[in-house]
C-alpha cells in the first residue's frame, strides 16, 4: 500500500504533501482543485516504464490527438508550463521509500548502440506522427524527458522518454528491472475502458472459475442480473450479463454506466495483481441509494484481496455513503479535501471518527 505521498511541480502542485494514505481514500474538493491531477501524478509514477505514459493520461482527459513536438507536448504535465522545473513524486509503498524525478532535456543524444540485457527501448503504440529521417543524417541531440527513479538503500534506474527517427514516442531505460506484484490501473471519468479490455480482465478470472465473485458483487446495484458470459461478435469481443426474465444477454455497457464501472473496479480488485486502483468520481453511473452497500462490499474486497483504492468524488452522499458502508472497518477509511491558499494546494485530512463528526454537524466537507 501507499502510505505516504509528497509531488513537487507536477500540473497545479507547487509542493503537495499526504502524510497519511488509508486502503481507502476519498479525495474531495472544489472543481479544478487538482483531484484528477494528483491520481495522474501518483500513476505516472508507476506508468514510468511505458513510452506512452504521457499519451495515455492525455486520452483519460477526453484528448483525442496532442502535437508531435516534444516539448509543448510535456509542457502541461509541468506546473505552469515551466520546462525549467523538475517534477518530483516520492511515496512510501510497502514501507520503502521510492521518488521519481522528471526533468526536460533539450540535449538528448538518442542510443545507437544494440540493446543489452541492462537496458531496453520500448516503442509506443501510439505514434505523434509519420515523419521520415534521412538514413543517412548524422545523429544529432534531440529534447528528451529524463526519469530518474530510486529506491532508499536499494535500486535505481534511469529513462529516456523521446521520439525517435520514425517519429513514435520511444522510451529508453537503463538498468531495467521488473518489481513483481508491483503495478497499478487507472479507471478514468471521461473515457470507458473498451470493451476489449473489459472482456480480457474478465476471462483471466472466469478462466479460474471467480466469475461469481464479479456477479455477486454487481447484483447490489442490479439484482436481476443472472450471470456474465465473454461474447465475441465480429473481430472483438464483450462481457454480457444475462438479466432475469430477459431472452438474450446484454452488453454490459449497454446496462447501464454503473454496471461498467463496477466490473471494471471488482474485476481488478479480485484479480489480486494491483498494489493500487485509481479510480475518477467513483459515484458516476451509480444511484445514491446503492452507494452504502458498494462500499461495504469494496472494502471487503480490498482486504480480501490486499489491494488499495485511491478514488475522487464531487458528491456529498458519496462521502456519507462510504463512512456508512465501511463502519465495520473505519481504519481503513482516509477522506482528503483539496483546498487552495494562495497559489498553493494543499491536503486537509479526516479519520473516519472525524468524518462523522462533520456529518452529524451538517460542516461542507466536499
Amino acid at each position: 500500500m501507499i502510505t505516504d505521498v509528497s509531488i513537487r511541480n507536477f500540473k497545479c502542485f507547487k509542493s503537495l504533501t499526504v502524510p497519511k494514505l488509508g486502503r481507502i481514500t476519498l479525495i474531495g474538493g472544489r472543481n479544478n482543485i487538482g483531484k484528477t491531477a494528483l491520481l495522474e501524478a501518483l500513476f505516472l509514477f508507476f506508468d514510468r516504464t511505458r513510452a506512452d505514459m504521457i499519451l495515455r493520461q492525455y486520452s483519460w482527459r477526453g484528448i483525442e490527438g496532442v502535437t508531435s513536438e516534444l516539448k509543448a507536448m510535456l509542457a502541461p504535465v509541468f506546473r505552469n508550463y515551466d520546462m525549467n522545473l523538475e517534477i518530483v513524486i516520492s511515496a512510501t509503498i510497502k514501507g520503502k521509500i521510492e521518488e521519481a524525478k522528471y526533468r526536460y532535456n533539450p540535449n538528448f543524444l538518442p542510443p545507437a548502440s544494440p540493446n543489452t540485457g541492462r537496458s531496453e527501448t520500448v516503442i509506443s503504440a501510439a505514434s505523434p506522427d509519420e515523419r521520415q529521417i534521412p538514413t543517412d543524417q548524422k545523429p544529432s541531440s534531440i529534447s528528451a524527458l529524463d526519469i530518474e527513479y530510486c529506491e532508499k538503500g536499494g535500486s535505481s534506474q534511469i529513462s529516456y522518454l523521446f521520439i525517435d527517427d520514425q517519429g513514435r514516442l520511444a522510451l529508453h531505460v537503463d538498468k531495467l528491472f521488473i518489481k513483481k506484484g508491483y503495478s497499478a490501473c487507472f479507471l478514468a471519468a471521461k473515457k470507458h475502458v473498451s470493451s476489449v479490455e473489459t472482456a480480457n480482465e474478465f476471462s483471466k478470472l472466469a478462466k479460474e472459475g471467480r466469475e461469481n465473485e464479479i456477479v455477486e458483487f454487481l447484483r447490489i446495484i442490479e439484482p436481476r442480473l443472472e450471470a456474465l458470459k465473454i461474447i465475441t461478435e465480429g473481430p472483438s469481443s464483450s462481457v454480457h450479463g444475462q438479466l432475469k426474465g430477459s431472452p438474450r444477454a446484454h452488453d454490459i455497457h449497454l446496462i447501464g454506466e454503473g454496471m461498467e464501472k463496477l466490473l471494471n473496479l471488482i474485476s481488478r480488485i479480485v484479480s489480486s495483481r494491483y498494489v493500487c486502483i485509481f479510480l475518477d468520481e467513483i459515484e458516476n453511473g451509480i444511484h445514491y441509494a446503492a452507494l452504502p452497500k458498494i462500499w461495504e462490499a469494496v472494502g471487503k474486497a480490498l482486504h480480501k484481496y490486499d489491494c488499495q483504492l485511491i478514488t475522487t468524488t464531487h458528491s456529498y452522499e458519496c462521502i456519507q455513503a462510504a463512512h456508512e458502508g465501511l463502519s465495520e472497518m473505519p481504519e481503513d477509511l482516509m477522506y482528503m479535501r483539496l483546498q487552495r491558499k494562495g497559489d498553493e494546494i494543499y491536503a486537509k485530512l479526516s479519520n473516519y471518527e472525524m468524518m462523522g463528526t462533520a456529518i452529524r454537524t451538517n460542516l461542507e466537507i466536499r
